[in-house]
């Protein structure tokens, strides 16, 4: 069982911590905010049980949000976890250090108390278990396209790559740089616009103070361009790089895209579904004209669309290309073959909002996917771009972690199939939706809450990870 002891080394591992005391008893501050405290109960507080049982031990409180989250929280029925008639009114909740399962996913305000800053945590897990990593959600407001985010919390890269981000004042990219390590970091950010090479200014030698983060805008570094292709490139320092990609034009939204693998002759985006304004983004950094086709991967396998036999991208630009009609409604996967090494992404702008494809790879093992809350219950659209068909077993877990139900998914070679996770699994009590593949499938969870999308790219989930907080801009 959980001792203050552990209570203590878990908030005092965290930034900016102090520990301090309110009404006597000891609690930890960021600032003036307290996030978690002791609190014992008073005599009033034992004469409102009455014959109910009294929670024995030590009891920690530990704030959250709002009440709608407090309420949230405990109905979930973790053991361990309740609130007392004194603080019905208290965004918040108490735990039972003697009862409460440390393996639980208990959630406090941290982030309301960490502030909005510059600050990272550093999360860090090891064994083999699902090796679950943080996610980021939420919905931005109207300057920033108003739009549903799903995203991971980004671990440390050398090089990260997107196709498809803007600089204008109504399509607008934002770079998020994280430097994890005890000493100032130094990137490079590149651009290439359609017409060819940027002059980024200020691009060169990115400084990032140590246990910081650095936002850049796009604008800040070229005004005015519809779209660019980027490449942050890491000299020295451990940094984590997100960027979000906003729309406030007439095709509005918002989303958190993953840093993309380095340039390759075969990119597989998968994720394609609905109608809408749907685009197409191809960065080529090299020196020769680069001549691609796109094929499209969907239920019933793999064809050509009319209109996209021949992509030409000169050297050293970026082009962005609109998707006919041929391409389909999806569910699908986009497969750009290119004779030069490229760089690739597809947005679909429907419903007022935005979600952007990306070009992470095939994953091994465990990805994680949030389910429940805000976000509800995503799809899941997978893709075997291969010669051979793949299986995907798809695993619900518990707030604890624990299975609570499994199912297994085909999917035939060349093809893409949309997974309704609320028929294939019972959904009751459970949080995450692992993922398991032996290799050989690409694949997104696509999000629709409130008439706004988002798709969170699928991703091994790290045994062992550096990364830091990453909290979209309001």
């Amino acid at each position: 069982m959980p001792t203050l002891a552990d209570v203590e080394r878990l908030c005092t591992a965290l930034p900016s911590v102090s520990e301090g005391t309110t009404f006597r008893n000891r609690a930890w501050f960021v600032g003036k905010a307290v996030f978690c405290w002791v609190r014992p109960f008073t005599q009033a507080d034992l004469r409102r049980f009455g014959d109910a049982r009294v929670p024995q031990g030590e009891i920690v409180g530990l704030r959250t949000e709002d009440l709608a989250e407090r309420d949230a929280i405990l109905g979930e029925g973790v053991p361990g976890l309740f609130t007392i008639e004194h603080l019905a009114r208290h965004p918040g909740y108490l735990v039972e250090l003697d009862v409460v399962d440390p393996a639980r996913w208990v959630r406090s305000d941290l982030a309301r108390a960490l502030g909005r800053g510059d600050r990272s945590l550093l999360v860090t897990q090891r064994g083999e278990g699902s090796g679950g990593v943080g996610f980021v959600t939420g919905v931005l407001g109207a300057a920033r396209g108003d739009g549903l985010v799903v995203g991971r919390c980004p671990g440390v890269v050398d090089d990260a790559w997107y196709a498809g981000l803007g600089s204008a004042q109504r399509r607008l990219g934002i770079l998020a740089l994280t430097n994890l390590s005890q000493t100032p970091a130094v990137l490079d950010v590149t651009l290439w616009s359609p017409e060819g090479p940027v002059d980024a200014v200020g691009g060169e030698g990115l400084v990032v103070e140590a246990g910081s983060t650095r936002t850049v805008r796009l604008s800040d570094l070229a005004a005015g361009e519809d779209v660019l292709g980027v490449h942050v490139a890491r000299r020295r320092g451990a940094v984590a790089v997100a960027a979000l990609d906003t729309s406030t034009g007439s095709a509005q939204g918002s989303e958190l895209v993953s840093p993309m693998a380095s340039p390759s002759r075969r990119v597989v985006l998968a994720g394609l579904v609905g109608r809408g304004t749907r685009t197409l983004s191809v960065l080529n950094p090299g020196e020769t004209t680069a001549r691609a086709r796109v094929e499209v991967l969907g239920p019933d396998g793999t064809f050509a669309p009319e209109g996209l036999d021949e992509v030409r991208v000169r050297p050293g630009s970026v082009t962005r290309v609109s998707l006919p009609a041929s391409v389909g409604d999806g569910p699908a996967a986009l497969r750009v073959v290119s004779d030069e090494p490229v760089v690739a992404s597809a947005s679909v702008a429907s419903d007022g909002d935005l979600s952007v494809l990306e070009d992470v790879g095939a994953w091994t093992g465990g990805a994680l996917v949030p389910v429940g809350g805000a976000v509800g219950e995503p799809d899941l659209l997978l893709t075997a771009p291969g010669d051979a068909g793949r299986t995907v077993v798809v695993e619900g877990r518990g707030p604890d972690l624990a299975r609570r139900d499994r199912a297994e998914v085909s999917v035939p070679a060349g093809s893409t199939v949309r997974v309704d996770l609320g028929r294939v699994l019972d959904l009751d009590g459970v949080s995450s939706v692992l993922v398991r593949s032996d290799g050989g499938v690409v694949g997104t969870a696509h999000y629709t809450a409130g008439g706004r999308q988002a798709s969170l790219a699928l991703q091994p989930a790290p045994v062992d990870v550096l990364t830091p907080r990453v909290r979209p801009a309001p």
